[in-house]
């Protein structure tokens, strides 16, 4: 999907909340037509320019349990321990099939990190600057060392018992969660500013728009990214009927 840029000075100063909602929900296919044309955004872009039918997506998915997860920090063991706990007792527990199941993760904060591929933790010293070290050299990670399955690289795991240390659940990768079709949101504002913060202090000559889009186009594969996430979050609950869990 292309990702249009928005600024977060662009993004408060062009919507309140509440003519956001009505741009991310178009009623008909010609509205939504409308929202979804960004061959021509530039840095500046409006709203019409925003791609917001894969948000809508999930607002009208129709299933049993919808659950949205609120992650802050980069800790991405814990955060795949309670998708994986939630999952499985929702499936195993509850006897919900997995196709009625919805799990969206909304990473703003320091959790940007986790959203981001290894050139861009590697480039901009991501793990030196938010204190993340890599158990493999015990230095600051140079990637992300939350993202890549090493119990199943091809995703292919030796059990299907969710109490067998082999099987997908003990898996505490970020890919093995998009596995079980959990969706990864990121935040526009929050690439920002992480991306000013690498400009400081690094002391690049780049600008923060430059490093903003740098980023943007290294997050991990399947990452949605929405423009403010403290914006997308009551829409996901209120339009969405997602339930909310804070970690």
């Amino acid at each position: 999907m292309p990702i249009p840029p928005f600024t977060r000075r662009n993004f408060l100063s062009t919507a309140a909340l509440g003519s956001a909602a009505l741009g991310w929900l178009p009623r008909n296919a010609s509205a939504e037509a409308a929202a979804v044309s960004t061959s021509q955004a530039d840095w500046h872009a409006s709203q019409t320019e925003w791609d917001a039918a894969p948000f809508n997506r999930l607002l009208r998915a129709r299933r049993t349990v919808k659950q949205l997860f609120d992650a802050t920090t980069p800790d991405g063991e814990m955060l795949t321990a309670h998708v994986h706990n939630a999952l499985t007792g929702l499936e195993r527990g509850f006897g919900i099939p997995k196709e009625m199941i919805l799990v969206v993760v909304a990473l703003r904060s320091h959790a940007t990190l986790l959203n981001l591929d290894d050139y861009a933790w590697k480039k901009y010293q991501l793990g030196a600057g938010y204190k993340v070290k890599d158990p493999a050299t015990g230095k600051p990670a140079e990637r992300n060392i939350y993202f890549a399955s090493i119990l199943a690289p091809d995703g292919r795991y030796a059990s299907d018992n969710p109490n067998d240390p082999r099987s997908i659940e003990s898996d505490t990768s970020l890919q093995a969660i998009q596995r079980r079709g959990v969706q990864l949101l990121c935040c526009h504002v929050a690439i920002e500013g992480t991306a000013h913060y690498a400009v400081e202090r690094l002391k690049l000559q780049a600008s923060q728009e430059t490093v903003a889009q740098d980023l943007l186009a290294h997050l991990l594969p399947g990452v949605l990214v929405v423009p403010s996430m403290v914006s997308a979050i009551p829409l996901l609950e209120t339009h969405g009927r997602f339930a909310y869990l804070r970690l």
